[in-house]
């Protein structure tokens, strides 16, 4: 049986806090070919996720602490859907398959469980929003600012 004490999660956000990216997860399937893929994630305040989709998958999230917002795009970039994530909100919220979509953490020790079938599949450059700048771009820091407060109907190029 597997279990997390609330010290493992704790170390977990320490270890989010001091990488770059400002994300770590804690996988809880063995190994990459698992056909349900599931994890931990935590992701503090200015982690940069571009919007993506997965094709055949469905992805289920699940809010520990903190909180955070889900965004749905139509292909051309405009929000279709934001959904608010707290312990006083939604708590959790499935995509389906083909849902163009991002995360977006407002808060500091913001944990999630993730759950989608697999095996892991890593996004390929066509599954990533052709609008939204990849990782590292000069552009990240306006595109994540606009996702902190988009709501629907407008695009981060209009």
């Amino acid at each position: 049986m597997r279990t997390i004490h609330a010290r493992e999660l704790a170390d977990l956000v320490a270890e989010a806090q001091a990488r770059p990216r400002l994300r770590m997860n804690l996988n809880l399937h063995a190994v990459p070919e698992d056909p349900v893929q599931r994890m931990v994630i935590a992701f503090e305040p200015g982690t940069y996720i571009r919007p993506h989709r997965h094709p055949h998958q469905f992805e289920t999230f699940i809010l520990l602490s903190g909180r955070a917002s889900l965004l749905s795009f139509a292909p051309d970039g405009r929000v279709v859907q934001r959904v608010e994530l707290s312990d006083s909100a939604v708590r959790v919220v499935e995509i389906p398959a083909g849902t163009w979509h991002a995360l977006v953490s407002h808060a500091s020790d913001t944990l999630v469980v993730e759950i989608k079938p697999g095996p892991y599949l890593p996004t390929g450059e066509a599954d990533f929003a052709h609008w939204a700048p990849p990782e590292g771009h000069a552009e990240v820091g306006i595109c994540h600012e606009w996702l902190r407060v988009a709501v629907p109907g407008q695009s981060l190029r209009a």
